[in-house]
């Protein structure tokens, strides 16, 4: 294997996304829905640049579409509804690229791109948490899955989701952190301070689902009306949001709850520099690896209430850089919230910590040459050495 030829074609795997409109809003200037597109926009151009040829698949879409919207570059849309069994096999079996990039971990996927017998590499965004003899078979067999000896590389987001592959079984030495670069950074805004105000706003951004934590911070808000402290919280993102809206609703806080939808990256940010608090109230259960929503949180300097999540403990710790609550804890996150609103001294310490947060996040790879690096050079390539260094 050492020896073979670096790709000269690829096909990369995403769970979901329109992939032409992404390089449309690319080449237009315009804002990205999800913060990351404009970085797989750059991959694809870097790509060509390299004359490697490029076939994005996306799996969970609207429609079954195939385009070309620039040359060399191919955007099959499956059409899927993330249930539909056979999908992604068929499209591995179809794609006539030298090397696949599997950018989520379906079971399915994973084991037709290692059937096709074509270089492989999976790039991952997930953690696995959840507890009993189902779980712990899931990430026994996800393990085994992963250490096949041809899937060359195994990435996750950030280290402490990558040391959690580590620990669940994955073979050390295929393993890199990898991130992207943001476009803010805590340094760029002064520290807040609490201020009295009739009303409190929350942040929140990502998936509108229970085991997100919406409905814990749903109830945590009217543990707090009936205990005489008035909060808002706005929502950006797709889900459940009838459910939650009548959740909120019944306890009687449908008032002090704003669902926004699918709001581009740069609004997403305005949110969070506007809150009192941002949000991160995911349940332990929820697959999360480290989520972009944490680092636009630190950058925004609003201090964070987030739940107790794997992920996080590793660089978050309560009372230094967050308010931490136990996953599911409606009670606690109510707590937690009151915590950070009732004290000035520990909001200013949340907020004036967010750098040093910052730094502790740094060390990945950068997620577009970790790609380009791995299909034009090969797994063999030196400047991975640093990187696999960092998780012996």
């Amino acid at each position: 294997m050492k020896n073979e030829p670096v790709g000269r074609s690829v096909a990369i795997f995403f769970y979901a996304g329109d992939f032409s409109d992404v390089l449309r809003r690319h080449s237009e200037g315009a804002q990205q829905i999800y913060a990351t597109h404009d970085e797989v926009a750059r991959l694809i151009l870097d790509l060509r640049v390299k004359n490697v040829d490029v076939t994005i698949y996306s799996y969970v879409t609207d429609a079954a579409k195939d385009e070309w919207p620039m040359e060399g570059v191919r955007v099959v849309s499956l059409g899927a509804s993330g249930a539909n069994r056979g999908v992604l096999k068929a499209a591995v079996e179809s794609a006539s690229a030298d090397t696949i990039i599997a950018h989520f971990s379906y079971p399915e996927l994973l084991i037709a791109a290692i059937k096709s017998g074509k270089r492989v590499f999976a790039g991952l965004a997930n953690s696995y948490n959840e507890r009993g003899l189902k779980q712990y078979l899931r990430r026994k067999r996800i393990a085994h899955i992963l250490n096949n000896k041809r899937i060359r590389m195994v990435s996750n987001h950030c280290v402490p989701a990558t040391r959690h592959l580590a620990e669940i079984g994955v073979a050390r030495d295929k393993l890199i952190a990898w991130d992207v670069p943001h476009r803010y950074q805590p340094t760029d805004y002064a520290p807040k301070v609490l201020t009295p105000k009739d009303w409190f706003q929350i942040a929140y951004a990502g998936s509108i689902a229970e085991r997100k934590g919406v409905g814990d911070l749903i109830r945590a808000i009217a543990y707090l009306k009936d205990d005489g402290l008035s909060v808002r919280a706005s929502f950006a993102g797709l889900g459940d949001i009838e459910s939650m809206k009548a959740l909120a609703s019944s306890l009687d806080v449908g008032d002090h709850v704003d669902f926004r939808g699918i709001v581009g990256n740069e609004l997403v940010f305005e949110m969070f520099r506007e809150a009192d608090i941002v949000a991160v109230p995911s349940r332990t259960a929820y697959p999360e690896g480290f989520p972009l929503t944490m680092f636009e949180a630190v950058a925004s300097r609003s201090p964070i209430v987030c739940t107790d999540h794997p992920m996080f403990r590793s660089i978050l710790a309560d009372g230094d850089n967050c308010t931490m609550f136990k996953s599911g804890d409606a009670n606690g996150f109510a707590e937690a919230i009151r915590r950070v609103l009732s004290d000035s001294i520990l909001y200013r310490t949340l907020s004036e910590s967010a750098p040093t947060t910052w730094e502790a996040l740094r060390g990945p790879a950068d997620w577009r040459t970790l790609l380009t690096r791995f299909i034009t050079e090969g797994e063999h390539s030196p400047w991975f050495d640093d990187y696999r260094l960092k998780m012996t």
